[in-house]
């Protein structure tokens, strides 16, 4: 159930601080706790191999900064999104029919598809389904599916996207929802596949043979009454029969953004500029939230025009599901995230006094990564961009280049 109090709104971050001016006024009795969890889990996280050199602890400030600003803010109110599908980068035969109807007639670019009617495409053809204008669906070439139900519940805050794939390949892109009951299934003839948020493909032979890969996110999969998790890497092919096998196609590799960070630091000369795609990030974020004593689970990225779509599980002192939309500002090489709209649910019902420590951990975690960022680099710009986020700058002369 998403955290929720009406009347409210999202407020700016609380300055930096560092310009020697007077300090904030000191927490309340009732925070040392908090103070205290932070200290502790800020001893862990140096402890961890991410935090070991000043290089890795860039690679991890350059990721964090947006996904620990995400529990400073709270998107408060009621979201409305319409209950249907756009059609998009339709190339070739694409087609469209209601359910009751047996013609097809052709598909139309932006032309709104809604529950029970289908699209496919022909040889050499493809289209693509956007749904709410963040999730995409694409189809490949001699690809048929139904739209199932596209639903909204509580004013807006829990949406439902169900798909059938009958026959063909389908390229998932399921950004996640706050809402912890919010979720897209993709069914075939043989299995059904729910996410909250994910990256996966879908591919069903002429016999209902499925088979699944999870290149980001987590993924639960049906068959009969067994349910099968999915994590990223991991290849599932199901048998009309309803067996299925399961193997892992890749690791998630943090060393993909280290290489680059790496390649970036010993440049000839003071320039810094890095690159690196949504899916690197994502493996990157997946093998960091497997150390020991890490806060945050389940966190993935989604690189759109000029923002960056952030969900997360803050896992202590209080299980939150954080959600945000960000852009970036460099003001006097310092980064300054543009926060679009954020969002924070809990799988259970919390007192609102245990949201304070939480907030609190993350702002404090925030404040030590940015010093150490400014210490290294004068950041000059940072871009989302085809897919990729970029980062420029030059490096401070008194910053050691490993």
């Amino acid at each position: 159930m998403p955290f929720e109090e009406e009347g409210q709104t999202a407020q700016p971050p609380m300055p930096d601080n560092h310009d020697g001016g007077e300090s904030p006024a000191p927490h309340s009795s009732i925070k040392p706790s908090s103070q205290e969890r932070t200290q502790t889990i800020g001893a862990r996280l140096k402890g961890s191999p991410f935090f070991r050199t000043r290089r890795r602890t860039v690679v991890t400030i350059l990721l964090s900064i947006p996904l620990l600003l995400c529990a400073g803010y709270w998107l408060l109110g009621m979201i409305a999104f319409a209950d249907a599908a756009k059609l998009i980068e339709l190339k070739g035969l694409v087609q469209s029919r209601k359910n009751q109807e047996s013609r097809w007639s052709s598909a139309t670019p932006n032309q709104l598809l809604r529950r029970n009617e289908w699209v496919r495409t022909g040889e050499s053809s493809g289209a693509c389904l956007l749904f709410f204008d963040v999730s995409t669906v694409d189809l490949d070439e001699n690809t048929e599916i139904s739209i199932e139900q596209v639903a909204k519940r509580r004013g807006g805050g829990s949406v439902d996207i169900v798909l059938k794939t009958w026959i063909g390949k389908t390229f998932i892109r399921a950004v996640r929802f706050v809402d912890p009951s919010s979720t897209l299934r993709v069914e075939t003839p043989t299995a059904s596949t729910v996410v909250r948020g994910a990256r996966f493909t879908v591919q069903v032979e002429e016999d209902g043979t499925t088979q699944i890969d999870l290149e980001e996110g987590q993924a639960t999969v049906q068959v009969g009454d067994e349910a099968v998790s999915l994590t990223m890497g991991e290849r599932m092919k199901l048998q009309p029969s309803g067996q299925y096998e399961r193997e892992r196609i890749f690791e998630p590799n943090a060393q993909l953004v280290i290489d680059q960070v790496t390649a970036a630091w010993t440049t000839p000369d003071d320039t810094f500029h890095l690159e690196l795609s949504e899916n690197e990030v994502n493996q990157f974020l997946a093998a960091m939230g497997q150390q020991a004593g890490f806060f945050l689970q389940d966190t993935q990225v989604w690189f759109l025009d000029d923002e960056a779509r952030i969900a997360t599980i803050l896992t202590r002192p209080t299980r939150l599901d954080l959600s945000a939309a960000v852009s970036f500002e460099v003001i006097e090489n310092q980064i300054k995230p543009q926060i679009h709209s954020i969002a924070a649910g809990v799988a259970l019902p919390v007192p609102g006094s245990l949201l304070d420590p939480a907030v609190d951990l993350v702002l404090d975690q925030l404040d030590e990564y940015l010093a150490q960022a400014y210490d290294l680099i004068e950041f000059e710009q940072v871009q989302i961009k085809d897919g990729y986020l970029i980062v420029t700058g030059r490096k401070r002369t008194d910053a050691p280049v490993e």
